[in-house]
């Protein structure tokens, strides 16, 4: 019978080895910025394609009549469209550029613009190095998309593609080098805490004008339905009719913003859905147009939606009260603050939906989109006031009660300003008798 010594396991000693920063060095190479930060925006560009192409090439699978260049050169075209450049479809132009396609563009880019630059050293992306690769990473997404638009038969286009494809790289490649490029960038005391409270403010008007959109759909389901149906589409063409309909989702809601702001949307040469009034003709056959009203007037309730301007520039407003600076805490410091986050909002409103905006062809289909002219007279206005008025109440709240300064920095300022004397130092020997 074995002893209770012999029983026990025996002894396992675990080690940890560092290892030194020349070994990490030479197991990943590193290679010059020039070519990493050019390579890493051109390759982000080439992902954004192959996306497309994908998808396309999937529809081309349930109907191979069609050429495989053709097929391509399609997916060139839609690629184009989501640079801001247009697309020639069947002979037709189309002008509404997707901007969930965009968004979409812009994630990737950011992703593999940082998984690019990881091939440099770390060092070369410090201080203006950042701003270096920044540039070089917009200028590879540019070329490629100069590239594609002289390969896809859009070279009067190029010029546009060329400024496209600039705007999605920069996003994309100052998106990766966020935490290298903020210390670069000095921020007033005044303005900080203003981003979060314009954030704030278009989430608040984002939420709005998704509920105007669920509405629409619920209330216009039978003629989704009455679409759906005289399209037909087989499991593909579905799967490929609801992705097309999801990248023009942002879209969607910036007009469906515009007509809870009451400026309307035309959806047509003539035409003119608003709260107050429709008049519509006849549509595109794409289900998402189903959510349009019947022509006629609005109902009573219709005119509840104006107050949406209000709504967003009051959050916004809160919020910048909430987040002022400790400094010079005074009621024209809340108002301005509360004014300037509202009107922010709504300049970038105003620029969402110009971007929004565009042609699904020629004839009636023209100019589709919020009422421009409309919208710049009832979106600044609103969300100013609301935003001054979030503030006051913020104020009148809680905002008058709180000392001029904070009292922690003030503190800090006395001890500051006193004289200092040199102490003498004195050495005690610590030992045990």
């Amino acid at each position: 019978m074995p002893i209770r010594s012999e029983r026990r396991r025996p002894r396992v000693r675990l080690t940890v080895a560092e290892v030194s920063a020349d070994q990490q060095a030479a197991a990943a190479p590193e290679f010059p910025l020039l070519p990493v930060a050019l390579g890493a925006g051109a390759a982000s560009a080439l992902a954004g394609w192959l996306l497309v192409a994908g998808l396309v090439m999937a529809g081309w699978f349930t109907a191979m009549a069609m050429p495989v260049p053709v097929a391509l050169g399609f997916a060139g075209q839609f690629w184009l469209a989501g640079h801001g450049a247009g697309a020639l479809i069947g002979g037709l132009p189309v002008t509404l550029t997707p901007l969930g396609l965009s968004c979409l563009f812009v994630l990737l880019a950011r992703l593999v613009t940082g998984l690019g630059l990881r091939g440099t050293a770390p060092e070369n992306l410090d201080g203006r190095g950042a701003l270096t690769a920044w540039g070089l990473a917009t200028a590879g997404y540019a070329l490629v998309a100069s590239v594609v638009a002289l390969a896809s038969g859009a070279g009067p286009r190029v010029g546009w593609a060329l400024l496209g494809g600039a705007v999605i790289g920069a996003l994309g490649a100052a998106w990766s080098l966020a935490g290298r490029l903020r210390p670069l960038v000095a921020i007033p005391v005044a303005l900080r805490g203003l981003g979060r409270a314009v954030l704030a403010g278009l989430a608040t008007m984002t939420a709005i004008a998704a509920v105007v959109l669920l509405v629409g759909l619920l209330l216009g389901s039978q003629r989704i339905s009455v679409i759906e149906d005289a399209l037909a589409p087989d499991a593909v063409g579905s799967w490929l009719l609801v992705t097309l309909q999801l990248l023009y989702l942002p879209n969607l809601l910036a007009w469906a913003a515009s007509w809870a702001l009451g400026a309307g949307i035309s959806v047509g040469v003539g035409s003119l859905v608003s709260p107050m009034l429709t008049t519509a003709g006849m549509l595109p056959a794409i289900p998402a147009f189903g959510a349009v009203p019947e022509a006629g007037p609005g109902g009573p309730w219709a005119y509840a939606w104006f107050a949406s301007g209000v709504l967003v520039g009051a959050v916004a407003g809160w919020v910048a009260a909430v987040r002022a600076p400790a400094r010079r805490r005074s009621l024209t410091t809340w108002l301005i603050r509360g004014a300037t986050a509202g009107l922010v909002v709504a300049i970038v409103v105003v620029a969402v939906a110009a971007l929004s905006r565009g042609d699904l062809g020629a004839g009636r289909l023209i100019g589709m989109g919020p009422v421009m002219l409309s919208l710049l007279l009832l979106a600044p206005l609103p969300m100013l006031v609301g935003g001054a008025a979030s503030a006051l109440t913020h104020w009148l709240v809680r905002g008058r009660h709180l000392p001029a300064s904070d009292p922690a920095e003030a503190s800090t300022a006395i001890i500051d300003d006193l004289p200092t004397e040199q102490l003498d130092a004195d050495t005690v020997s610590l030992a045990r008798d």
